[in-house]
């Protein structure tokens, strides 16, 4: 039996449902390890080595806390990071030319957070060459002092 969700989404409300919050994340995010990585507009994910995908969203304070350091854990774990926002940073356009820039994409109308099921910010998705999903897990209880250590740990079993 197959169990299907239907949430209901308020137009630029950034917060999840908490059922749907439940039932993306922790226990139930497991079930996505082995599977191929859904293709998805505008994703592209690299052949040569792991891809981290970081779903955040504006107003999101714990993926403010750890930005800089899911990028410099990416960097020196030879990870690919791919960072997915579901909201701009800012209604500002000057603040929209980071989406121009290659390894960000700026979820328009929500497809990406669908199709991996992204209920809650911020989720991380560690895909490995072979497009296969090694791991998904999110980051919103995880203590910005002890971050790194934990990318990094990843990292290395997805090696």
């Amino acid at each position: 039996m197959a169990l299907s969700i239907r949430r209901d989404v308020v137009r630029d409300d950034p917060t999840s449902p908490r059922l749907w919050t439940v039932l993306t994340s922790g226990p139930f995010a497991r079930r996505w390890i082995g599977r191929p990585a859904p293709a998805a507009p505008g994703l592209t994910l690299s052949t040569e080595r792991p891809t981290l995908l970081y779903f955040r969203t504006r107003g999101c304070t714990v993926c403010d806390l750890v930005d800089m350091q899911v990028a410099q854990a990416c960097h020196r774990g030879a990870v690919e990071l791919v960072i997915i926002d579901r909201y701009a940073k800012s209604d500002d356009p000057a603040d929209r030319a980071i989406y121009d820039q290659p390894g960000n994409l700026l979820d328009r109308g929500g497809v990406i957070n669908e199709q991996y099921a992204v209920g809650v910010y911020p989720t991380f998705v560690l895909v490995n060459a072979d497009h296969r999903i090694v791991l998904k897990d999110v980051g919103a209880n995880t203590k910005p002092e002890a971050f790194r250590a934990y990318l990094e740990a990843q990292f290395r079993l997805a090696r």
